[in-house]
Formats: structure tokens, C-alpha cells, sequence
């Protein structure tokens, strides 16, 4: 990771490279740690340090952008050069009055723990290696993942806005297998003490084992269905694409179109962008130098407004929401910490007040483009899905093949844990979902999974 002074030096002189009033950068630092296991054993551990600059330029109401790993003078130079000539090729920004100008103060997060940057992959190892003797015990064997790290992030732009902040992260999921029966468990927080492999473990062998030798098949129909929130994460990520980004928006293909202000999900249905929270995965500013607030994007069931950054903002003569995660983004605004409120009930309520349905680990292989102005959506389930018959787990199923408009199904929600649980995601460095479990009515099984491996 970079200091605030070396970073801001770094920026600053990108500026002056860029030779425009209308430009800003990012720069970012990254130290972070991996560690891979399958078989109940580590077999890949990697460290990685890495540091990007990207710098944007707007040229006669024209936006370039260009990165670069080479922060020596020539580098910048050609990066400023690069972003130059991608501007002469980009078209007229509609109705754009500027980049950010403001001194607003950020909001005071938590986002560094000094102990999970300097986690050392012995540390990880010896916790993994119980969780795998506690798995052999239980006659399972483990895959999975476990990161920790740091980051310094830094953004700056030609009308004075200058942001720093660091920030830490412990990623790790789990995958028990036993025969041909599997198992999963996820979790994502700032602080390493908050993700217990060993809980993780514990859990995805309970699912891999939960019902064991105890099959069942279903006739494709319409059954209720629990999901827990990597199921929901699956989902709410590719809304992200189709529905809450500014694109989206603009282009008529999210569902958000025409809706403004209108109930158009269940009542119970709330989901807000918020970095703003302490105990998910806090950030203060995004990346034009904004600071973050909790955006309301749907709430109770009512669409409140998409996600933008400051140029789709005023191409569409929204507010501002400070969702802008890399300067060069064809999404123009990305809902990095998406939470989805919970309700009052427990997981075994949930199960116990079903009489006929279907309880899924998480989903697999989603398709979020079938037809994206109701959010409609197929995939299968994976690593852990049951049949409950009058509020009991009665079987383990194969996977299964769906089919179903979120739009709809959002619609249908029959109850919500008041627990919420962190899932993170490759492409998402800041955050990350926060969701509880969930019943909905009448979701559209169609079969079981189609493809090999899956």
C-alpha cells in the first residue's frame, strides 16, 4: 500500500500531465495474500502487490481514459497522451456541466485493521488445517479460498477534490464435498477476526451432509422456495447490471424505466446501496471524490432511482448517488454495497412454516439477459439444495434448473431472517452484498441442471 503523500504526489502529477481544466485520477495500491485448498490441503498460496493509475480527461465535452502500471514521468506522459486520443474518438458527453467540485466532508468509517493486511498465509494455513481435520472427521473433504489485504485508495481532480483512505479485507469460501454430495458457506468482512474458516467449514459440512443418502427428485413446477443469501447475491449482481447501473437506465433496459417512484416490487422488498454502514463493508468516498451516502434504490417495494456518476447524472437530470468505481466504466454508475433488508423471522421458522418447497445453498450458471425489463432470469442450484415437506427437510435434491422474473418473484416474499450475512464476489474490491434469507412463493423450477459438471 501507498501513503497519502505518495499517492497524492502520483495524482498530482498525472494532473499536470493531463494538461486540461477537466481531468481526474485514481490510484490505487494493493498488498494482498491467497491461499487455494482442495482435497483438504493448500496447494497454491500467492502474494500479490500491484498499483494502477488511471487518469480521465474531458476535452471539448469528449471523455478519454487511460491506465497505467508505470508511474515514472514517462509513463504518466503516455497515459495523459492515450487518454488524450481516446477522447478525440468518444462522443459528445450530453448535457454534462463538469467534473465534481466540492470540499464536502466524508463520512468517519472503519475501514483498516492493521492485523488483517499483515495476516501471514502461516496464520491462514493453521486455521485452514483445522478446519480440514475437523472435516475428516466428518468424512468430507474441502475446496475453497481464503484472502486477506490491504489497499490505499486515492482519487483527486483538477478542481481541488483530493480523497485517501485504506482499507482491509478477509475473504474465504468454503466447499465441502462428501461422494457426490457438496456442500457451501461464504463470508466477506473488513476484519479478519469476523471470518471464522472454521465455522465455514462447519457449516458447508452440514450441508454436504445434512440428509445424507436420502435422494429425491421433483416434476418441474412452481414450489416455494428458501434461498440464502449467496443465492440472493447471485441474483442482486446481475440486477446490478441490468437494471441499477446508469447504462441500463439510459438505454430503456432496466426495469427502473418509467418506474420512478411507483411500487412495483413486494411491500417487504427494500434494497439500498450503502459503504455508509459499519458493520458491512464500509468506504467513504467512490471514485470521482464523492462522498457516499446510503441510496435507497428500491424501497418497500417502491423504485427510487438508479445508480449514477456525475456524468450520467446530468445526461439524465438525476441526483448524484457517488457510484463511480473506475473512472473509465461503460456502466456509469455500479452499486458496489448492496443491501437488502431483512425482516424477523430464523432460517428453521422459515422451513418449519413451508409446506411443500425447495431450500437452495446458492445458484450457479445465471443468465440475467433473458429479458431484462422484467429482470427475468435462469440458472441452476448448487452445493446444497433440499426438499422440505410439511416445515421438515425431508431429502436432498439434484441440481435444479430455473427460470423466474425477479421482478415478479420480489414480488411474492413470504418471509425474511433478521440475519444478514456478507457475500463478496470476484470483480467487487470494495464491497460486496449484504442479504438475509429469504421465502418466496411460487418460484419456477424447470428441471434439473443441464450441464455437465455444473
Amino acid at each position: 500500500m501507498r501513503s497519502q503523500h505518495d499517492s497524492e504526489t502520483i495524482l498530482d502529477r498525472a494532473l499536470t500531465a493531463a494538461n486540461t481544466p477537466e481531468a481526474d485520477a485514481t490510484f490505487i495500491s494493493t498488498d494482498q495474500n491467497i491461499s487455494r485448498f482442495a482435497n483438504s490441503g493448500v496447494h497454491q498460496n500467492m502474494s500479490e502487490i500491484s498499483a494502477a493509475l488511471t487518469l480521465r480527461v474531458i476535452v471539448d465535452g469528449c471523455m478519454g481514459v487511460a491506465s497505467t502500471s508505470s508511474f515514472d514521468d514517462e509513463g504518466i506522459a503516455n497515459a495523459a497522451l492515450l487518454a488524450h486520443e481516446a477522447a478525440k474518438h468518444a462522443g459528445p458527453l450530453l448535457n454534462f456541466s463538469g467534473l465534481y467540485r466540492g470540499n464536502e466532508p466524508t463520512p468517519l468509517l472503519n475501514t483498516f485493521d492493521p492485523k488483517t493486511a499483515a495476516v501471514s498465509p502461516i496464520a491462514k494455513a493453521r486455521a485452514l488445517r483445522e478446519m480440514f481435520d475437523r472435516g475428516r472427521d466428518a468424512g468430507v473433504h474441502f475446496a475453497g479460498s481464503y484472502a486477506t489485504g490491504g489497499s490505499s485508495v486515492a482519487c483527486a481532480n483538477t478542481h481541488g477534490v483530493r480523497r485517501y483512505a485504506t482499507m482491509s479485507s478477509a475473504d474465504a469460501t468454503v466447499i465441502a464435498i462428501r461422494g457426490g454430495e457438496s456442500g457451501y458457506a461464504t463470508s466477506l468482512a473488513r476484519h479478519f477476526d469476523d471470518v471464522d474458516v472454521r465455522a465455514l467449514g462447519d457449516e458447508a459440512t452440514f450441508k454436504a451432509t445434512l440428509k445424507a443418502g436420502v435422494a429425491d427428485d421433483l416434476q418441474p413446477g412452481a414450489f416455494d422456495v428458501i434461498l440464502e443469501p449467496p443465492a440472493l447475491a447471485e441474483v442482486l449482481e446481475w440486477l446490478n447490471m441490468i437494471a441499477f447501473s446508469g447504462s441500463s437506465f439510459d438505454d430503456g433496459s432496466s426495469f427502473f424505466v418509467n418506474h420512478l417512484g411507483e411500487k412495483l416490487l413486494g411491500e417487504n422488498f427494500t434494497l439500498v446501496d450503502d459503504s455508509t454502514d459499519d458493520s458491512f463493508m464500509p468506504f467513504p468516498f467512490d471514485l470521482e471524490g464523492l462522498p457516499k451516502r446510503r441510496v435507497a434504490l428500491i424501497e418497500r417495494g417502491v423504485i427510487r432511482t438508479p445508480v449514477v456518476d456525475k456524468a450520467y447524472a446530468d445526461r439524465l437530470a438525476l441526483e448524484p448517488t457517488a457510484n463511480t468505481w473506475h473512472l473509465g466504466s461503460s456502466d456509469h454508475g455500479v452499486a458496489f454495497h448492496l443491501a437488502m433488508e431483512g425482516g424477523d423471522a430464523t432460517r428453521e421458522e422459515l422451513i418449519r412454516s413451508t409446506k411443500h418447497g425447495i431450500w437452495v445453498t446458492r445458484f450457479n450458471y445465471v443468465n440475467g439477459l433473458l429479458e431484462p425489463r422484467i429482470a427475468q432470469m435462469t440458472g441452476t442450484t448448487r452445493d446444497g439444495t433440499f426438499l422440505i415437506r410439511d416445515g421438515e427437510v425431508v431429502a436432498r435434491l439434484p441440481n435444479l434448473r430455473w427460470t423466474e422474473s425477479m421482478v415478479e418473484a420480489f414480488g411474492r416474499i413470504e418471509g425474511l431472517t433478521s440475519e444478514r450475512r456478507r457475500v463478496g464476489t470476484w470483480f467487487n474490491h470494495f464491497g460486496g452484498t449484504l442479504a438475509p434469507t429469504v421465502k418466496i412463493g411460487g418460484w419456477n423450477f424447470t428441471g434439473k441442471q443441464e450441464l455437465a459438471g455444473a
